[in-house]
């Protein structure tokens, strides 16, 4: 846990009130009040939740975070739990975009839990988003709070967007809570098997809408993407051959220098060359030491 400067500047809305969120009147359970650090989403505007497994895989961070980030270039606001694994990655997309995301918490909001996630936590203050709780100030993060958080991301949203959950995830309570208020889920189909996939192939096979391209969201939503940044598609044009060439060969995946040297049949120092040209125009990152992934 971890108390900050901000406690002096938490604003409240009570439920009778003007400006208290319209969306949330509505639910079943609605929260009395909300304590608020910064902004609460803007109501004439679209809104996506993102959520998932807190120990998702590098894939799913990927996407989290590109989908967060081409939704927030366009107007479109993230509201997630600020959780490890999917929700931070969504929270950084929005970020990385310099637009606004909410982070709802199952603590006071006075306390950034988990407080690995301060950075993150200060600056969704500083890119004018907001972080959100019903809970009083310096309320410690309990676990029976954050179930009962979730019904409060999936009211402030017009669609929930599932990433990645094993089949008991806590992320498959928010889409419980948007049945109830009747808001639209979509799911990212994962591998046969794969642990992390289990949650939501099942919310497919229950009826959920399947996401293959960020345009599945937008064409939902009725928005025209004005700002192209496909999980599917790239422009590639300024990339020189071998660019392209090992751009090709990267997955969302982590992939060692020695596998993209086997795949592309290029000496060491040249992929060196390239991933770093790859790496400062972002195409590709290298979270660890000799370990690719492509970014979009």
């Amino acid at each position: 846990m971890h108390k900050n400067e901000y406690k002096n500047i938490i604003k409240r809305y009570k439920i009778d009130e003007e400006n208290y969120p319209k969306k949330l009147k509505n639910i079943n359970n609605p929260p009395k009040e909300l304590y608020v650090i910064g902004n609460l989403p803007d109501e004439n505007k679209k809104t996506v939740a993102i959520v998932g497994s807190r120990n998702c895989s590098d894939y799913g961070n990927s996407i989290a975070k590109t989908i967060a980030k081409s939704l927030s270039l366009n107007d479109i606001q993230v509201v997630s739990g600020l959780a490890l694994g999917i929700d931070s990655s969504a929270h950084l997309g929005s970020i990385e975009a310099e637009k606004e995301t909410f982070a709802i918490l199952g603590c006071g909001v006075n306390i950034c839990y988990p407080s690995y996630n301060y950075n993150i936590y200060n600056q969704i203050i500083e890119t004018g988003g907001g972080i959100i709780s019903e809970l009083p100030i310096d309320t410690p993060p309990l676990p029976y709070n954050f179930p009962l958080r979730n019904r409060i991301i999936s009211g402030l949203s017009d669609i929930i967007l599932i990433v990645e959950a094993k089949k008991q995830s806590g992320a498959l309570i928010t889409c419980e809570y948007a049945l109830e208020q009747g808001k639209d889920i979509f799911a990212i189909p994962g591998r046969i098997g794969d642990i992390l996939s289990e949650g939501t192939n099942n919310l497919i096979k229950e009826g959920a809408y399947i996401m293959t391209t960020i345009e599945d969201i937008y064409e939902r939503l009725g928005v025209i993407c004005d700002k192209k940044l496909s999980i599917n598609e790239k422009d590639e044009e300024r990339l020189d051959y071998f660019e392209k060439l090992i751009f090709k060969n990267l997955t969302y995946d982590l992939k060692h220098i020695e596998e993209i040297m086997i795949a592309t049949k290029l000496p060491i120092e040249k992929c060196f060359n390239v991933l770093t040209s790859l790496q400062i125009s972002g195409y590709a990152e290298s979270p660890r030491i000799n370990y690719f992934r492509r970014t979009i």
